[in-house]
């Protein structure tokens, strides 16, 4: 999922399970910086150890191109903040292969059910198991590591018309680089499938993962729905579910909003946000303000700790279930 999902859609699920427009902004800021929260130097370690000296502990939860190149700390990243691993299978890789509804996705919704408003870190410890937690339906049936398992023959997508064969550079461009990520041996997550899984608009399968095809708007939903059931028990407000307007107004946007262009995508869901499209009850200046902005967390010292404490418990937390099941494939320490 992208920034559309991760801090449009989240927002707007925060406001209707009757979060204030602040906090709505922390959980969905906080979903969506798991994507940007990278080493934007990975020549030095100066800006980790400044931040360290001021008792923040800095994890990343994304790579740059040079990290993905290099594959330091790939495993660290993306298994526990993009693929979580289903635990399901006979083989280490086949427990590591990201599943919705599996035996972990639930421990973590579990774990989010139990968030308490009087904690004050409650909006970082939301938005970040929210990003996974959603993940897991965008991500689901690939793994967070070089696998074979992560294969993909004849991929078929279609913006919701009839399924037709598209090539390849359709979605990847002329980037010669992707091609050969592509085209290896054992792909690291969806990168054999490009950027099908996170669209929410596409339709699209894929032999040995999806052979019936998937369409992404329903997966997006049924992510919609759980998550929108998880913040209002966490608000402490009735758990009614979506109602069928308020489905409505999603799928319009999950499959209405048509671009390949993520912020294009992004900058139309604020935009409804705005103009207050989704009925906030308590649509307030805030609501008619609000964007995505990385400064938000990192602006704020008070913030940022909050942000890595809870980043580094979740990593904790996901590390100490894999050992339970005997996977040793996460390093305690950041690695830088």
């Amino acid at each position: 999922m992208d920034l559309d999902f991760h801090y449009g859609t989240i927002y707007v699920l925060s406001r209707w399970a009757k979060f204030c427009s602040a906090n709505s902004n922390l959980i969905a800021t906080s979903s969506q910086f798991v994507d940007d929260n990278y080493d934007t130097n990975p020549f030095s370690d100066a800006e980790e150890e400044e931040n360290l000296a001021q008792g923040i502990h800095v994890r990343y939860s994304c790579q740059n191109i040079w990290g993905n190149v290099t594959g330091k700390g790939n495993c660290e990243v993306w298994i526990p903040f993009h693929f979580l691993p289903g635990l399901e299978g006979d083989t280490t890789d086949e427990k590591l292969v990201c599943k919705k509804h599996s035996p972990l996705a639930k421990m973590l919704e579990d774990r989010l059910l139990e968030t308490t408003l009087d904690n004050s870190d409650f909006s970082f410890r939301l938005g970040i198991g929210l990003h996974v937690f959603a993940d897991t339906w965008a991500h689901q049936e690939f793994a967070g590591k070089n696998t074979t398992l992560n294969k993909v023959q004849n991929l078929i997508f279609s913006k919701q018309g009839s399924l037709i064969e598209k090539a390849l550079g359709d979605l990847i461009g002329s980037s010669s680089l992707l091609s050969k990520v592509v085209d290896q041996l054992m792909p690291l997550g969806h990168v054999a499938a490009v950027h099908c899984p996170d669209m929410p608009y596409l339709w699209w399968k894929s032999g040995g993962h999806f052979k019936d095809g998937r369409k992404n708007w329903d997966e997006f939903m049924e992510a919609s729905e759980e998550i929108f059931r998880l913040l209002q028990s966490v608000s402490c407000e009735p758990v009614t579910g979506l109602s069928e307007e308020q489905k409505d107004l999603l799928m319009d946007c999950f499959k209405g909003i048509q671009s390949d262009d993520i912020n294009q995508r992004y900058e139309e869901w604020v935009s409804r946000i705005h103009d207050n499209y989704f009925q906030f009850e308590d649509f307030n200046d805030e609501d008619a303000a609000v964007s995505y902005s990385t400064s938000t967390i990192l602006g704020d010292m008070n913030f940022r700790r909050q942000f890595y404490d809870e980043l580094n418990d979740h990593f904790d937390w996901v590390r100490g279930q894999l050992e339970d099941n005997d996977i040793f494939v996460l390093k305690s320490d950041p690695i830088y």
